[in-house]
């Protein structure tokens, strides 16, 4: 992972709470799960899942971010070997909300994190989806713009949409279980109640253009739930 911080992201938990993703996230995981959070930045994932049982372990690259997180920490780079020796495992989940974009070479990572899980553990992943309407706009009207957070966020290195964020996962040997996505409210929405009834409906229509973010929950190999 390259030292970028993480306030942004912490800061926008702390202003208006966990997002939609982050709830997918949250509930890929089963209570009582050994956990590694990738990204972990102020652990406020993590600290959720040690209330529901869970043995968490971090990796994060913003010092300052890690200090604050309730559970152990790894910092520094993942691709560091140092760092990677010193991760335990197996997991039964693996978090990587909102980081696989800012990797140069995100399919490495996830392919050797996948190592990391026990026979029955998921990788769960969430990528800003670029094809959203939005950024669709943007483009359309010639622009590129840089900003702190969301699918234009500076520190991004890749960009993804539903396909290309599905086939980076399969592309490491992991096989995809779950897919979900998450809204983004349309204009005048809440003044506009119709509105959010329509967004869902589009949402569950057309994801690849109205989603924000796709998540996925990922196995090793060709498991499955039940499978033997």
């Amino acid at each position: 992972m390259p030292a970028v911080s993480s306030a942004p992201y912490s800061d926008l938990v702390a202003r208006h709470g966990l997002s939609p993703a982050h709830a997918l996230l949250l509930a890929a995981v089963p209570d009582g799960s050994r956990v590694l959070d990738v990204g972990c930045a102020t652990g406020y994932l993590g600290g959720i899942l040690l209330e529901r049982g869970c043995a968490v372990s971090g990796v994060e690259a913003d010092v300052e971010a890690a200090a604050q997180a309730p559970f152990p920490v790894q910092v520094g780079d993942l691709a560091d070997t140092a760092l990677r020796a010193g991760l335990g495992r197996p997991f039964d989940a693996i978090l990587c909300g909102d980081v696989l974009e800012h990797l140069s070479d995100p399919a490495a990572t996830l392919g050797w994190l996948a190592g990391l899980l026990s026979a029955e553990g998921v990788v769960v992943v969430s990528v800003p989806n670029v094809a959203h309407w939005t950024g669709r706009r943007a483009l359309i009207r010639g622009r590129f713009p840089q900003e702190d957070h969301g699918l234009f966020d500076r520190t991004h290195l890749r960009w993804f949409t539903r396909s290309s964020a599905r086939a980076l996962v399969e592309s490491t040997g992991l096989t995809v279980v779950a897919e979900d996505f998450t809204p983004a409210p349309l204009p005048l929405q809440a003044r506009i109640p119709a509105l959010a009834r329509l967004e869902t409906r589009a949402l569950r229509a057309r994801p690849e253009l109205f989603a924000l973010q796709v998540v996925l929950t990922a196995r090793r190999g060709d498991r499955r739930p039940g499978a033997s």
